[in-house]
């Protein structure tokens, strides 16, 4: 990012959420609960660099990344579409495996957005990092709330981003979304789960 804070047009943000973890994190042990972590974070971590993305912040069992920051970036609304899918289907498998080996249940929901940000070392002197914020990253993370398990959630934004119909991905358009705060609702649209859970947001 840029060596101050600054205003990015076109840039799309995927926030990530574990469902499940509070009642996971119960069930297993200290080092389990760890390598459960780790193992997410850098399943998503990778996922979103490899279509364009950049890590911003991992809280709890959240992960923000946007798509749109570099220099020359690729197309940010596919690449974040396209890392939301793999992160869904990459989940299911290692929620699996840890279901097996653990009897844990987990799943992921993700939300998408698009829009301006402010890209930039963001906080205090002493505790400066890298980061997006604004109401494009409020939007986003208020689609991650609503998203179940298994669900990526995304705006007309999103949707609207040219290339969207040629990525071969099942697109469901859901009722809009009323945000408080704002006039209009927000069309919204689903990337739906393979498997529905009913873990809610923890």
């Amino acid at each position: 990012m840029t060596a101050a804070p600054r205003h990015r047009d076109g840039c799309a943000v995927m926030f990530v959420d574990m469902r499940g973890f509070t009642r996971a994190s119960a069930q297993l042990g200290e080092d389990d609960v760890v390598r459960l972590l780790e193992g997410y974070f850098a399943m998503v971590v990778d996922v979103a660099m490899a279509h364009g993305g950049r890590p911003c912040n991992m809280t709890g069992d959240g992960v923000l990344a946007a798509f749109g920051l570099d220099p020359a970036p690729r197309d940010a609304a596919l690449g974040a579409l396209r890392a939301a899918r793999e992160v869904l289907d990459a989940w299911r498998a290692m929620s699996a495996d840890w279901q097996a080996r653990h009897g844990v249940v987990t799943g992921l929901g993700i939300g998408l957005h698009m829009g301006p940000v402010i890209a930039g070392p963001i906080g205090p002197p002493s505790f400066r990092h890298d980061t997006v914020v604004g109401d494009t990253v409020n939007i986003a993370a208020r689609l991650c709330q609503r998203a179940r398990s298994g669900e990526a959630l995304f705006s007309d934004a999103v949707r609207r981003a040219p290339g969207i119909d040629g990525l071969g991905l099942e697109i469901l358009e859901l009722p809009p979304l009323q945000i408080r705060g704002r006039d209009a609702p927000l069309g919204m649209h689903c990337l739906p789960a393979a498997e529905r859970l009913d873990l809610g947001a923890d």
